[in-house]
């Protein structure tokens, strides 16, 4: 049986969502929220999407029920009450990254789902991608850690908006936009989920008239190397990444997000060795993450919930020290 699920805003995220709804059976949309502003929005959205009801307010729509699960894809600064609202009401939420404001946020949610017996779960592509499992295989093969580096950067589409002084939430201080926030996010995943968690870091910014973090480079020291990730909503280059020790090295073309050709060169020098690629994602990417919160709902599977826990709650802390940092390493 489908997960059924309600679907909480009409962002760019969740049409994102909704359009490749075919290849995730584990999910059935039986409800859309969103604010009134939105309504003509959502039903031509539901319309298309055969989804029986449209709600446009919050406590109606939980009311009603006939879902089990709420996705959260509003605006960042609006996460973490979004979330609190549908915890309350007793739904599992699967919440878009990044996860909420602070750590702080995060582990108050976590202890509310906690208190109410629900799942709280990070909408978050790249850990459950079938690259990536492929790149945890390989680590143990290129050897010890000697460099690496993520860039992820896509100039926006309001971007010239911005230029114009005409501010929306991605760029917007006060709505939690930003570079970090919605770009380098995925390469602090990307990062932790190989390399553990770094003894300090830095973020380098490139700022905005706002004063918000247009591009930006984080820097990730560990004992014996440092891990670089850019990225931009300014401006474009070719999306990447890279790890390297002495037995090999990992190759990613592609965003962090999405891990689209993804390879491994053991053994050789002098670019010898033998590549060995990664498993090809077989449906959006997307899929693959709403796909393991269904399963962790349907199987109550609390260890895999632990695990996504963890992972959401480090990069939650690392956001906060790379915020926190100024453009000074941060121990």
């Amino acid at each position: 049986m489908p997960l059924k699920l309600a679907v909480l805003s009409t962002s760019r995220i969740v049409v994102e969502f909704m359009d490749h709804l075919a290849e995730m059976p584990e999910i059935e949309v039986t409800a859309l929220c969103c604010r009134p502003q939105s309504e003509a929005r959502a039903k031509a959205m539901a319309e298309a999407h055969n989804v029986p009801r449209v709600f446009t307010d919050e406590d109606a729509c939980y009311a009603a029920g006939g879902f089990d699960a709420v996705y959260i894809g509003t605006a960042n600064h609006l996460h973490y009450a979004a979330a609190k609202k549908a915890l309350e009401a007793g739904y599992h939420v699967i919440l878009e990254k990044p996860f909420t404001a602070t750590a702080a946020e995060a582990r108050d949610l976590f202890a509310l789902a906690d208190r109410k017996g629900v799942i709280l779960f990070e909408a978050i592509t790249t850990p459950y991608l079938p690259a990536y499992r492929f790149l945890q295989d390989k680590m143990a093969e290129i050897g010890p850690v000697r460099g690496a580096m993520a860039s992820f950067c896509a100039r926006s589409a309001r971007y010239d908006d911005y230029l114009k002084g005409i501010w929306n939430t991605t760029f917007d201080p006060a709505c939690n936009g930003g570079a970090l926030n919605d770009m380098n996010v995925y390469n602090l995943h990307y990062f932790w989920g190989l390399l553990g968690m770094p003894e300090s870091c830095e973020y380098r910014p490139s700022l905005g008239p706002n004063g918000i973090d247009t591009a930006g480079t984080v820097l990730l020291y560990y004992p014996d190397f440092c891990a670089v990730g850019l990225a931009a909503k300014d401006s474009e280059s070719e999306k990447f990444a890279s790890i390297q020790g002495p037995g090999g090295y990992l190759v990613l073309h592609g965003g962090t997000n999405s891990l689209d050709e993804v390879y491994s060169v053991i053994g050789g020098v002098r670019g010898g060795g033998t590549r060995t690629d990664a498993p090809k994602a077989d449906r959006h990417r997307m899929a693959y993450e709403f796909a393991e919160f269904a399963r962790i709902v349907a199987e109550k599977d609390r260890a895999a919930e632990a695990e996504a826990r963890t992972r959401t709650l480090a990069v939650m802390e690392l956001l906060d020290r790379l915020h926190a940092s100024d453009g000074q390493k941060n121990r």
